[in-house]
């Protein structure tokens, strides 16, 4: 646990060095919410930081709809739940962590699914174009539906891919 917490004063005026304050801060005490808000909004604007808050009351509302990441506990109140971007109905952070891990393994799977398919794609239409250019071979368009069938039919084992999920964000 951090130990340099400081007054929520030092939040209010705008400067260089307080921005580094609320950068370097363990936390805040006694502070309004609009420093709140401002604390989040330094750190979005100074350093480009994505901000994460949570929180449970109707002080806690401006600064949740400001975080990029606004999380409010079950038994918030309506303020800071419409304010937040997403809502905990368990305790802890576990679900969280559930949500970004099978978030990592849908973006896998979406990628190896158009590096695939753009793969294939560019493949068929190389081959195609020799045909037609190079050996003047007319195709039957019942042949040209048959492959694209057949190409899709390929795609259906990376829907049920097991992915895991990537220890860093991609």
């Amino acid at each position: 646990m951090a130990t340099n917490i400081l007054p929520g004063e030092m939040t209010r005026e705008a400067s260089y060095t307080r921005d580094e304050l609320i950068r370097e801060a363990g936390g805040f005490a006694q502070v309004l919410p609009r420093d709140k808000r401002e604390c989040v909004l330094a750190l979005q604007r100074s350093y480009d930081l994505v901000v994460g808050m949570t929180g449970d009351g109707v002080n806690d509302a401006p600064a949740l709809s400001a975080a990029q990441c606004g999380i409010a506990v079950d038994d918030a109140t309506d303020a800071a739940k419409n304010a937040a971007a997403m809502i905990l109905t368990t305790e802890g952070l576990s679900a969280v962590f559930g949500a970004v891990v099978e978030s990592r393994k849908i973006f896998a799977r979406l990628y190896s699914y158009v590096s695939y398919r753009l793969a294939s794609t560019i493949q068929i239409l190389i081959y195609l174009s020799i045909l037609v250019y190079a050996f003047d071979c007319a195709l039957d368009p019942l042949y040209v539906i048959l492959l694209a069938l057949f190409n899709d039919v390929t795609m259906i084992p990376i829907a049920e891919d097991r992915q895991t999920a990537s220890a860093e964000p991609e």
